[in-house]
């Protein structure tokens, strides 16, 4: 059974102990560069090494977190379903890891993973690995980076507005774009705030409110894929409706500068965007305007 030993560090080594070699290092794997010997020790411990044949799906999109990967051996298929079809996102070579975005935000995955060819996967105890992020918090902003940029890149390939932009396009928007984060409830931006962005949903879901009667009623949830701030009042000065986290969320920030970079970098894609952006403020101004008529 697993203890805390000495340290304050969770001793997993009952987990492995009899297979335990020092598979993780920052000469393998340079997202462990910096890390301490007490926190690769933790990481080593709590490791399994996997021989994987070629063509098996490691992790389905939708599935629960569970622990991170590291590929030892071989190499590794990001696969996300798109009009119908599975396409290839990214490929993932000895040195790289996975499963980073269960490991961080304990929410579901958007794409499948499949190993390319036979390859040899350490499977790492998600348990460790969280106490490895609070031990060691610039390991955890570089794992961070990595998710953030990869969780663009994945919704660049799909999203409409930008899914025929060249992969190099795609991993230049994906450094540049920004993700924000709310917790369940928090404000992203009440209904009369100063509208200077607007906003896609990654995942998660938002109530959209506006004040009826003096009285905060939501009108609608929005999830996946939509938009945000696209109906402005005051003469575009300011947001018509409110915006609120109904659970754990992930955005998109389309201000000046974001808009700028993919103008720059692919214009179609901005276009397209534009015209999506007022489609969906068409769409809510009509229903906005049958609510306030009830």
């Amino acid at each position: 059974m697993a203890k805390i030993n000495d340290d304050g560090f969770l001793e997993l080594s009952g987990v492995n102990n009899a297979m335990f070699k020092d598979v993780l290092n920052a000469e393998k794997f340079s997202i462990l560069s910096a890390l301490s010997p007490l926190s690769l020790r933790v990481l080593n411990q709590a490791s399994h090494v996997l021989q994987v044949a070629q063509g098996v799906e490691m992790m389905h999109a939708g599935d629960t977190p569970h622990d991170l990967y590291f590929i030892s051996k071989g190499l590794v298929s990001i696969g996300k379903r798109t009009d119908g079809k599975m396409k290839l996102v990214a490929t993932l070579a000895a040195g790289s890891f996975y499963g980073e975005y269960g490991a961080l935000r304990g929410k579901i995955r958007f794409a499948s993973v499949y190993t390319a060819e036979p390859s040899e996967i350490i499977r790492v105890d998600l348990n460790a690995i969280r106490q490895v992020f609070d031990a060691d918090v610039a390991f955890r902003n570089r794992v961070y980076q990595e998710m953030q940029e990869r969780l663009l890149n994945s919704f660049l390939f799909s999203h409409q507005s930008f899914k025929k932009i060249p992969s190099n396009a795609r991993a230049i928007l994906a450094k540049d774009l920004e993700i924000v984060e709310l917790e369940r409830d928090e404000m992203l931006f009440r209904e009369g705030d100063i509208a200077d962005k607007y906003y896609i949903i990654l995942s998660g879901e938002v109530e959209v409110t506006m004040n009826l009667n003096h009285v905060q009623t939501v009108i609608e949830v929005r999830r996946e894929n939509s938009f945000l701030g696209e109906v402005r009042a005051n003469k575009g000065v300011t947001y018509a409706y409110g915006a609120y986290a109904a659970n754990s969320l992930d955005l998109i920030v389309l201000d000046k500068k974001s808009m700028q970079s993919i103008q720059k970098v692919y214009p179609e894609a901005l276009s397209l965007l534009n015209q999506m952006l007022n489609h969906s403020a068409k769409k809510m101004t009509l229903l906005m305007k049958n609510i306030m008529q009830r």
